[in-house]
């Protein structure tokens, strides 16, 4: 249902980007960037270079995050 509900969401409030919470759930980042055809940031829980990269690679275009040393990376 959450799938179809991001085509009804995309139709009524036309976003501009797109953010996945938590940003660990690669398969989901890459289904919903197949589905959509705006940016998808991926936020919430990235705490390592892995998440990182297993997110970036699952098609987001940016992560979000509070931990200062993600951000250092």
């Amino acid at each position: 249902m959450a799938f179809e509900n991001i085509e009804h969401q995309m139709a009524v409030a036309r976003p501009d980007i797109i953010e996945i919470l938590p940003g660990l759930m690669p398969k989901v980042i890459k289904r919903v960037c197949k589905l959509v055809k705006i940016p998808v940031i991926a936020g919430g829980l990235i705490s390592d270079k892995e998440d990182v990269m297993a997110a970036l690679s699952a098609g987001a275009i940016s992560v979000s995050t509070t931990n200062p040393q993600v951000w250092l990376m």
